[in-house]
C-alpha cells in the first residue's frame, strides 16, 4: 500500500573514506543492538521474579525501594474492526503518509565495485 515502486540509487564510488566510517559506525550500532538484546534477556526473568513476589499487590516496599505494578487499562483504536464492519467510513478517513526507512545491511558483495 505504500505506492513506492522505484528507488533512487546513488553510486558512492570514490567515497571510500566515508563508507569505511559508515561501516565502522554500523558495526558499533550492531554490537550495541546485540548487547541490548542480551541485557533484555537478563532483565526479563529478574523482572518476572519481582512481579511474582508481588503476587496480587500493586505496590511492594522494601528498604530504599518501592516497586509499582499497578493495574490499568489501555485504550486502542481497532482499525481492523472498523475496516471490516464499516469499510466506507474506514476508506473516508484512511491516509497514506510518505516515510523513509533507514537500514544498513552487509551484502555478499560488500567491498566489490558495482556498475549501476
Amino acid at each position: 500500500m505504500n505506492g513506492v515502486t522505484d528507488y533512487d540509487v546513488l553510486d558512492l564510488a570514490g567515497q571510500e573514506e566515508n563508507l569505511d566510517r559508515l561501516c565502522d559506525i554500523n558495526d558499533r550500532i550492531s554490537k550495541m543492538e546485540k548487547e541490548v538484546k542480551r541485557l533484555k534477556k537478563v532483565k526479563e526473568p529478574l523482572e518476572k521474579g519481582i512481579k511474582s513476589m508481588l503476587e496480587n499487590a500493586d505496590i511492594g516496599i522494601t528498604v530504599g525501594y518501592q516497586v509499582d505494578y499497578k493495574r490499568g487499562t489501555t485504550h486502542r483504536f481497532n482499525s481492523e474492526k472498523l475496516k471490516e464492519e464499516k469499510p466506507d467510513i474506514f476508506e473516508r478517513y484512511y491516509e497514506e503518509r510518505p516515510l523513509r526507512r533507514f537500514s544498513i545491511k552487509r551484502t555478499e558483495t560488500a567491498g566489490e565495485e558495482f556498475d549501476f
